[in-house]
């Protein structure tokens, strides 16, 4: 394991996306550069600011409201795809002008997710294509290697098929929840660079939470708001058959 570390984990770091060794490392480096450290301690300051702030801005303390004010005036820098579904109320409640770059974005079996679940929700559209809901994970897993977590009991099955991808056959799975939601949870064996607790993200028409447990990378897609697929991507980590 390499001890080097960079701004770009550090901001990982930050963003609550690195694994528990790399997290080590980070630490340690930071317990022996304090300058770096107190600008880490700053940010964490900061994005809790934001969460406090999001659900009522105008009745925040005035310490958390100037700590968000700080952020127009700093340097634009890389900040936590975890807020940014609260960041609009929070500008509009302050009148900032906010911009929040994202340097890496997801890992990029998200474009798949992202496209499989269009190509799910057009099939269910049409007559002439035939969708498969007969979902057996015991067979999957033993011919694909792909595991999956146990689906909610209120969740139904309308689609299961595999999908190709530069890093072999993925998994996408159609469901309907009692609410009348489509989802559709897709699964490729690929140690990618995805967080081990969800990250959600907008893609178009869509948010997308991804995340990886060992060898296998996931993505949960939906037309809901990114902290919906979070909480529910999270839910999902959960529980494994």
């Amino acid at each position: 394991m390499t001890n080097n570390v960079n701004a770009v984990e550090i901001d990982a770091y930050v963003d609550d996306q690195l694994d528990l060794p790399r997290r080590f490392v980070v630490e340690t480096h930071l317990s022996r550069h304090p300058d770096q450290a107190a600008q880490v301690m700053a940010d964490l300051s900061t994005r809790s600011a934001l969460r406090l702030m999001a659900p009522h801005p105008s009745t925040a303390p005035q310490a958390v409201r100037d700590a968000a004010a700080q952020l127009q005036a700093a340097p634009a820098k890389p900040r936590w795809r975890r807020t940014l579904p609260l960041v609009a109320p929070l500008a509009a409640a302050a009148g900032l002008a906010l911009v929040f770059l994202r340097p890496s974005g997801p890992p990029d079996y998200v474009d798949y997710a992202v496209n499989s679940h269009r190509i799910a929700m057009m099939r269910a559209a049409m007559v002439s294509q035939v969708e498969t809901p007969k979902y057996d994970a015991r067979e999957i897993a033993s011919n694909t290697r792909i595991a999956m977590p146990h689906l909610p009991d209120d969740w139904r099955v309308t689609d299961v098929q595999l999908f190709p991808t530069e890093r072999g056959p993925a998994l996408v799975i159609a469901v309907k929840t009692e609410g009348g939601q489509n989802f559709s949870l897709f699964a490729l064996r690929d140690r990618s660079r995805a967080p081990e607790r969800p990250d959600a993200v907008q893609e178009g028409a869509e948010s997308v939470a991804y995340w990886r447990r060992g060898d296998m990378s996931y993505a949960l897609t939906g037309s809901g708001e990114p902290r919906l697929m979070d909480a529910t991507a999270e839910a999902l980590t959960r529980d494994w058959s």
